[in-house]
């Protein structure tokens, strides 16, 4: 169960530089096709924290066709985490934690956020079986089972309502829609950083479909997930699934279309299929690799909604399985 002392720093004693707590908040506005993600891990044990503010206006594959970024690695770690600023720009405020927040940050090229999300929900307590159904009962298993590792030694994951604005480049844009934010914390070096999905669709504010995933690039494309832990949110109620069926469709990294099929804990089952409309290369670890793409998703009965697709892994794994070299050739050429 998730209380509102999990808004703060959870570091036990021993806590070593690999040790983290994150914070994402993320905000679409369909008809300006403009996706924007706030991110931060303090690192309290060695003193720092990284912030990362990037703005998305197409489904592009290079950093260099982001729209916005704003992304620091070594900041100083606030010495709370229920308020705190950043040396870049960024405010965040637990309103009424562990479900409400502030969000503010005033960046260059006169580019502003200013929004505040209300939860709809109780956080979704991955490790609590009273939420999920996959949910584990000793820290190896859950590590093994979280999706994250132990990166999600703690994690919660949280529907809710966003509303404020965004001005970029002098521009204001309303923000209204439904997102899931999350906060986690444990042991997360930056190499080597599992491979996984974290995933979610909204159907307005009575429907939204939340998952972490499992994912395995060698399997064959209808072969390569499976569910770790996630939800369905319906008319106020929170069911935890379990069963998902996901096919993702890439051109290299770039995620074109998703589809799924959620099971519920009341065996209630929700197919639907997602466009990918505004996305690109996330690096929210100098070593990883993160496709981010904003999805309409619409599902079997018609209802049409949005949310976010993504797919995380390691360059490490990635340098093992397509790292090149260009030698001397050491044939002999004979006359």
């Amino acid at each position: 169960m998730i209380t509102a002392k999990d808004v703060e720093y959870h570091n036990p004693d021993d806590a070593d530089h690999r040790y983290a707590e994150t914070n994402w908040f993320c905000f679409y506005i369909p008809k300006e096709r403009l996706m924007a993600i706030v991110y931060t891990v303090a690192r309290r044990a060695v003193g720092v924290q990284s912030c990362d503010i990037s703005l998305y206006g197409a489904l592009v594959d290079s950093r260099a066709e982001t729209l916005y970024l704003d992304s620091q690695m070594a900041l100083p770690a606030p010495p709370r985490l229920s308020k705190y600023i950043t040396a870049n720009g960024l405010s965040v405020e637990a309103l009424n934690p562990p479900r409400d927040y502030k969000v503010d940050y005033v960046g260059y090229d006169d580019t502003e956020i200013h929004v505040e999300f209300k939860g709809l929900m109780e956080p979704f307590d991955i490790h609590d079986p009273d939420h999920s159904p996959l949910a584990k009962r000793t820290t190896e298993e859950q590590h093994a089972g979280a999706g994250m590792g132990s990166g999600y030694g703690g994690h919660f994951d949280l529907t809710g309502h966003f509303q404020g604005t965004l001005k970029f480049r002098g521009i204001e844009y309303e923000v209204d829609c439904i997102e899931t934010m999350d906060h986690s914390w444990g042991n997360r070096a930056e190499i080597f950083v599992p491979t996984m999905g974290w995933s979610h669709a909204h159907f307005g504010r009575d429907l939204a479909i939340k998952w972490i995933n499992h994912w395995d690039p060698t399997k064959s494309v209808d072969q390569q997930q499976r569910l770790a832990h996630g939800y369905v949110m319906e008319n106020g109620q929170v069911y935890g699934l379990t069963d998902l069926q996901l096919t993702t469709h890439r051109i290299g990294t770039v995620i074109q279309s998703v589809e799924f099929t959620a099971t519920d804990k009341r065996g209630k089952k929700f197919h639907a299929h997602g466009m990918a409309e505004v996305g690109g290369p996330w690096i929210c670890y100098v070593a990883s690799l993160v496709y981010a793409a904003q999805c309409r998703w619409t599902l079997d009965d018609g209802r049409v909604g949005y949310g976010l697709a993504s797919e995380i892994t390691s360059l490490q794994a990635l340098t093992r399985a397509h790292g090149r070299r260009w030698t001397k050739s050491s044939a002999r050429i004979s006359a």
